[in-house]
């Protein structure tokens, strides 16, 4: 069966390959169940910063948005009301 030294050194290279291979496998494997993992919770994290963005940061500009829209009114009004108070009708 072994004739030589250089036989048992093939045989003994072969069966540490194989063990690497099978070792390589079993890696590859479970890198492919953790990046789909990971997948499955990055899909998650995208729908809920969605749903933050749709629920707090929307309502949030629109607000913005009428604020910007009424400023100049609201500063017209308190104008008139700091110039109502400075001039007081003289009374004779």
């Amino acid at each position: 069966m072994f004739s030589t030294s250089a036989d048992i050194l093939n045989i003994s290279l072969a069966i540490g390959f194989l063990v690497l291979v099978i070792f390589l496998c079993i890696t590859l494997f479970y890198a492919i169940l953790i990046l789909r993992d990971f997948s499955h919770v990055s899909e998650e994290i995208k729908t809920t910063v969605a749903k933050i963005h749709t629920t707090i940061a929307q309502p949030l500009m629109a607000i913005e948005f009428i604020v910007e829209k009424i400023r100049p009114y609201i500063e017209m009004f308190i104008d008139k009301k700091m110039n109502a108070g400075k001039v007081a009708p003289k009374k004779k």
